[in-house]
């Protein structure tokens, strides 16, 4: 893939990725140097210039009478690509949401991997403030990225934040049991049964008109988006619920 290729799949269009690239050779130069080293006129090289500063490629470097410029290392900026796509990501949950009320058939989405289960977690989350969620709790263990597990302190706050509840059925397993430790903090109501009967590493939960299915183990799951199926899986849900005697 050529340079220029690579710069345009990361935002910046001819123009930008020529006098980026103009830049990295030059080094601190001024807008004279840059224009003619990548062949555009003076006026579009300012132009250009004050875009890329705004997009983070490139530095103004002010002095009384001619401001250099000069641009940001290629792994500065490539990092600063990664972390925007990462942003822009989390609002693919809600971007999913707005076609729901279009949709009357079963639509299923599948995510994989650390930023995938993070986008499970946040789908359809906020048109249940206020309210609860209904689950049937995954035994974790111990191996899941840090990242996801700390992003889990993050998700527990929001929904402390937003007042969602949880009422769920849990394995009975001693590692699970300091979370059990904060299940008021956070408004969760909590039955176990015991770990030779219900073991599963995989989440299911109902979240107003969806059901998250997560595979912890393997960083997959996906999306149920249908009223009809979600009644289905919170009556199946009440059902379980009622049978189990001891909440913890």
């Amino acid at each position: 893939m050529e340079i220029h290729d690579a710069l345009q799949n990361i935002g910046l269009n001819d123009k930008e990725a020529r006098v980026y690239t103009s830049l990295i050779q030059l080094g601190e130069t001024s807008a004279y140097g840059i224009a003619t080293k990548s062949d555009l006129k003076k006026p579009t090289t300012y132009v250009v210039l004050e875009e890329l500063i705004k997009k983070g490629f490139v530095r103004k470097i002010p002095r009384k009478r001619k401001a250099l410029y000069e641009a940001k290392p290629p792994e500065e900026v490539f990092v600063l690509a990664k972390e925007k796509l990462e942003i822009a990501e989390k609002a693919l949950p809600e971007l999913l949401a707005l076609k729901r009320g279009e949709q009357r058939k079963i639509r299923a989405l599948y995510f994989e991997g650390v930023q995938g289960i993070k986008q499970i977690l946040q789908y359809g989350l906020k048109e249940i403030k206020g309210k609860e969620i209904l689950g049937f709790a995954a035994y974790r263990s111990e191996t899941i990225p840090t990242e996801l597990s700390e992003y889990f302190d993050e998700y527990n706050s929001k929904l402390k934040n937003w007042k969602i509840g949880i009422r769920a059925v849990a394995p009975n397993h001693p590692y699970l049991e300091k979370f059990r430790e904060q299940d008021k903090e956070f408004g969760r109501e909590v039955k176990t049964i015991p770990f030779e009967k219900y073991s599963s590493e995989t989440s299911i939960e109902v979240t107003g008109d969806v059901v998250r299915i997560v595979d912890m183990s393997n960083l997959q799951g996906m999306v149920i988006d249908n009223p009809v199926v979600a009644k289905t899986m919170r009556e199946i849900f009440e059902m379980v619920w009622a049978g189990v005697k001891e909440p913890v």
